[in-house]
């Protein structure tokens, strides 16, 4: 045996993280200033570059990070997380330097974040039983006024570009039009009139503040004061889970694998079948989008982060890659090629390259998968799954083929090893 102190001095240092949290979160995927691309998987804020694929970390969260908003600077990032006493940091993406950390309002875990247009405050939604709404004094991490934001789940809030004093929250059968005034936040709840109330996923202020939020349903509502003055029905086939503004007007993604870009009054101006293109597939739900210039980002519910050029829709990039949602059991190691495999809660059995970092292949399972590994001549991989059943593959370059598969018990195979 070693003694303790023969041990070779050195440390592990983290290269590549795959993937991109998009399963219960939207609008968490955002251009920089300098055109770097930050999201979030797991409880590392994630900076990459596309140039060189690369990527840096933000690693100060001690659980999973769920939400994320970007500083009118471009520069600044803050980041929400989940927890008993969950946190937010302000950090920097370019220096990686935490800026501020605010902690002690919310319970279980910061569900939205957003940035007022001055930059100096900062506004959060709790997803405790009353979703608490905080507005922050970020830089100090001075809370500024709370109010209780809704009985049901709060999905997003935003702040007025033109008032700083105006916000407006969406959720679940409501949506709220908010109002600071010194230590205290008032609110109206919105008017349906005669429209069916609906769940209102996301919101963005327009000209005039004129508000916009998208359904449950896939109708985008236009709100004046607190009351539904007009409907864009059936925005998206099934539900708008996005708005994203910038200088050009907006850009919605749905579950419909659409994102559709809209002029500052909302009229439509492009639409782009994601779900349909050479890297989606059918199935594919948009759960954030970012806008700037010609560039399109998506980031999809399974965990896709996918660039589209508008003036070139039909050669999207894939920058990114990863499980959907559920928990990652199997792991394993080629003995013989630059090649690692995955299996997951997610019902898919993956391969990766880890020189080049971009997933080789992917075959759907029966079931949640447990367990995973490769022969010792590393031509066959074999995966266990949760309720006693193996199958086991032939590994080719950029796929995998079925061979043979039993099933041996009931319980879960948690270990699978050739001899």
């Amino acid at each position: 045996w070693l003694h303790p102190m023969d041990a070779p001095a050195g440390q592990l240092r983290l290269e590549w993280v795959y993937g991109y949290r998009g399963h219960q979160c939207r609008n968490n995927l955002v251009y920089s200033a300098d055109g770097q691309v930050v999201y979030f998987v797991a409880g590392v804020g994630i900076v990459l570059n596309r140039e060189t694929r690369t990527q840096r970390f933000y690693l100060h969260h001690d659980d999973d990070i769920v939400s994320l908003a970007l500083h009118p600077n471009k520069q600044f990032i803050a980041t929400g997380q989940v927890g008993k006493d969950p946190k937010i940091c302000v950090w920097d993406s370019q220096t990686l330097e935490t800026l501020s950390i605010m902690h002690g309002k919310h319970e279980r875990g910061v569900a939205s974040l957003a940035f007022r247009s001055d930059g100096k405050v900062l506004v959060s939604v709790g997803l405790d039983d009353s979703h608490m709404i905080v507005v922050w004094e970020w830089a100090t991490g001075t809370m500024l006024a709370q109010a209780k934001g809704h009985g049901d789940r709060v999905f997003d809030v935003q702040f007025s570009p033109r008032d700083p004093n105006a916000l407006a929250s969406a959720g679940v059968k409501h949506i709220k039009f908010w109002v600071l005034r010194g230590n205290t936040l008032s609110s109206k709840r919105g008017i349906f009139g005669k429209h069916e109330v609906q769940t209102q996923l996301c919101v963005a202020f327009g000209e005039e503040n004129i508000v916009y939020s998208g359904s449950l349903n896939g109708d985008i509502l236009k709100w004046k004061a607190n009351t539904l003055v007009a409907i864009i029905p059936t925005a998206h086939k099934g539900a708008v889970f996005a708005i994203d503004t910038c200088d050009d007007g907006f850009a919605t993604g749905g579950k419909d694998g659409l994102f559709r870009l809209w002029d500052p009054s909302f009229s439509p101006m492009a639409s782009v079948d994601v779900a349909s293109s050479s890297v989606g597939y059918p199935g594919l739900q948009i759960r954030s989008v970012c806008w700037r210039d010609r560039l399109v980002l998506c980031g999809t519910k399974d965990s896709e982060v996918i660039e589209v050029d508008v003036d070139h829709k039909d050669t999207p990039s894939l920058l990114a890659m990863g499980h959907a949602e559920g928990e990652l059991w199997g792991l394993a190691v080629s003995p013989t090629h630059a090649m690692f495999a995955t299996a997951s809660d997610d019902k898919t059995l993956r391969t990766w390259n880890f020189k080049e970092r971009v997933q080789l292949a992917q075959v759907p399972l029966a079931e949640e998968a447990r367990s995973c590994a490769f022969s010792p001549d590393g031509a066959l991989l074999a995966v266990g799954l949760k309720h006693g059943a193996y199958e086991v593959y032939r590994v080719k370059p950029k796929s995998l083929q079925k061979i043979t598969g039993d099933k041996l018990r009931e319980e879960a195979l948690h270990e699978m090893k050739f001899s």
